[in-house]
């Protein structure tokens, strides 16, 4: 802090890191009326207010289990995976590809997988790559508690607002606010086939 308590040199420190959004192309896309990936890809209301905000108070690296790349530090990623899974399931639908320039340890790969998306990603450093393997054990059960604690946010949130609720979900017992968030539907990894450095997920969606 500079000079601490005294005038004129203390800075201001970093308190947060910024998230640019860009969008390619002037015209939103077009989805077929009622496409069913798109409606399946809905968030909760609850989950639209909290990530469409100027501010994230609440990501602060909490799902940090998976384990490490032999050699490597003991993480899952060098930032929250909570933030490309959030970023993914706001800007992307069933059937997209999601694609990581600086693929790095793999978060965003974790997180599309959690999210039931494809995804490609670019690194340089060959160590990282082949470390991924190492990654992905429980990564079958890891999917699975990401959507379980969704919809346990969910349903917290429903007990805990007085606000009401004129909608049950298709898929789960559960209300829902909005038309639009009744198909949602929740997956966890069921099973990956890996070929060198390419894998195949196949996805089933979780039950509740």
């Amino acid at each position: 802090m500079g000079s601490g308590t005294l005038p004129p040199n203390a800075y201001v420190t970093l308190e947060h890191e910024h998230l640019l959004v860009l969008r390619n192309g002037d015209e939103p896309r077009d989805f077929p009326p009622h496409d069913p990936d798109r409606y399946a890809a809905a968030y909760f209301w609850e989950e639209r207010n909290r990530w469409f905000s100027d501010v994230w108070s609440d990501v602060r690296g909490r799902r940090q289990s998976l384990p490490a790349a032999h050699g490597d530090r003991e993480r899952s990623a060098a930032y929250p995976i909570e933030i490309p899974y959030r970023l993914i399931n706001m800007f992307s639908v069933r059937g997209d590809t999601v694609l990581d320039p600086f693929w790095g340890t793999g978060t965003t790969t974790l997180a599309a997988m959690a999210a039931a998306r494809a995804s490609v990603g670019y690194e340089l450093d060959a160590g990282l790559v082949d470390g991924f393997d190492d990654r992905l054990h429980g990564i079958e059960e890891f999917t699975a508690d990401v959507a379980r604690d969704r919809l346990e946010r969910h349903r917290e949130f429903v007990r805990d607002t007085e606000a009401s609720f004129d909608y049950d979900a298709t898929h789960y017992d559960t209300p829902v606010k909005t038309k639009r968030e009744r198909d949602i539907r929740l997956y966890r990894v069921r099973d990956i086939e890996r070929e060198a450095k390419r894998y195949r997920t196949s996805h089933e969606p979780i039950e509740g």
